[in-house]
């Protein structure tokens, strides 16, 4: 019996030129989502030049600008998509991008940027598709992701979505066509503000190697699991990007409409060069000393678990403490204390409790404006797709795919309208 085709596939992408890539390429909107700081030296950077950051409004907006703001900045960004396709950006039919990324901690990471059938990815635990999300989904953060995505003719891909294919089927003759010179080189550039560098190979969709590729993908093992994919960073991107879809397709679009699909960044779990890191909780509106006893709380509910331990950073000092951990991850008995204190507390939690990426941004964020930091240990990358295939989805911002500046930051673009 054959396998079921994997919902991945090549498909027409953009990609800039005649451009400076250095001040074209940002980081993902979704990170320094508490740094202002670091958009505006971002903006800076870029100045007049034509830029990815045209066309994504960073997070940090979305909770600081008032509507009328926030639409007029949605506005300028669908104006600037429309102004690059017709001068800036070149289209690559039917093709994929190898891509290799370089950064101040590894010397690559190994990706493909490929189109992701929105059909077959489900943010609701129990659906059974064969893209998952890895972390449980903050529904109220999809509307305003979904209000830029509706009327934009561009889509720019941050989300990461992770495989598990440890004998390297997939990557590892595209990785050595790439080095011997067999594949058109797209771009090489470095990336501001810490970013480390990228480069891009163009594989073409009727080739030989891509076959090969995809035919791996397609043989990756679900008997046990149920799915190939999981959705590794970027959980909320894709929410809105399926929710877009759906609303076109209860409307009428034909199931070949470009927006049935999704950019994204296609990542193996082992590769060398992906670091997973935890993502820390910043506490604001709760005292050290509730946040001790409801702790102490825990562990007494708990007496006979096992415990992990948790660093407690506040302006003056960081305190060890241990906490039982009831289930398989230590995220899950953190969450559900400080969700029993957001509540108990009558917090709104999207102030109360930011989710901050990198130790040493957490502990900046603590130092200048107080609060408490949860710093978490990390997560073993080997028991992911297990958990996800045993539980549905992890607690939200559960893990990120390395620090902040490691993130993908913007280089092509694919169009979303007809």
């Amino acid at each position: 019996m054959l396998p079921t085709p994997a919902p991945v596939s090549p498909t027409t992408f953009l990609v800039p030129r005649g451009v400076d890539l250095f001040r074209w390429c940002v980081v993902a909107a979704d990170q320094f989502s508490s740094s202002p700081e670091y958009w505006s030296r971002v903006d800076d950077l870029v100045a007049d030049a034509p830029s990815s950051l045209r066309m994504i409004v960073p997070e940090v907006f979305l909770g600081t600008e008032s509507e009328q703001q926030l639409a007029e900045r949605v506005a300028a960004t669908h104006s600037a998509m429309s102004s690059y396709l017709a001068n800036v950006l070149v289209p690559h039919s039917n093709s994929v991008v190898y891509v290799e990324r370089r950064t101040s901690r590894v010397e690559r990471r190994r990706s493909l940027v490929v189109a992701l059938d929105l059909e077959q990815y489900s943010y609701r635990p129990g659906d059974e598709v064969d893209v998952r999300a890895s972390e449980e989904t903050v529904l109220e953060r999809i509307p305003a992701r979904e209000a830029v995505r509706s009327n934009a003719s561009l889509e720019l891909p941050h989300v990461q979505v992770l495989f598990d294919d440890p004998s390297d089927r997939a990557f590892g003759p595209i990785e050595r066509a790439a080095h011997s010179g067999a594949l058109d080189q797209l771009y090489e550039t470095d990336l501001m503000l810490d970013g480390g560098s990228v480069k891009g190979w163009k594989l073409e969709g009727s080739s030989p190697l891509w076959e090969a590729a995809s035919q791996a993908l397609d043989r990756l093992d679900v008997a046990d699991r149920g799915f190939r994919f999981i959705v590794g960073d970027g959980n909320h991107s894709l929410a809105a990007a399926r929710s877009h879809w759906a609303r076109l397709k209860q409307s009428g679009a034909s199931d070949n409409h470009p927006a049935r699909f999704a950019l994204v960044e296609l990542i193996e779990v082992h590769d060398p060069g992906l670091v997973m890191e935890p993502i820390h909780r910043w506490l604001r509106g709760i005292s050290f000393d509730q946040l001790k006893a409801a702790f102490n709380a825990w562990n007494a509910e708990h007496p006979d678990m096992s415990r992990e331990k948790v660093t407690l950073v506040t302006p003056n000092e960081a305190v060890e403490f241990s906490v039982a951990q009831p289930g398989t991850l230590i995220i899950e008995a953190v969450q559900h204390v400080v969700d029993g204190l957001l509540d108990e507390l009558a917090l709104d939690p999207a102030h109360a409790c930011e989710y901050i990426h990198g130790e040493d941004e957490i502990q900046r964020l603590v130092s200048a404006d107080g609060g408490i930091g949860i710093l978490l240990p990390s997560i073993d990358r080997s028991a992911l797709f297990d958990y996800v295939a045993e539980r549905g989805t992890m607690p939200r911002k559960s893990f990120s795919l390395g620090e902040a500046e490691e993130k993908r930051y913007y280089l092509e673009c694919r169009a979303i309208t007809d």
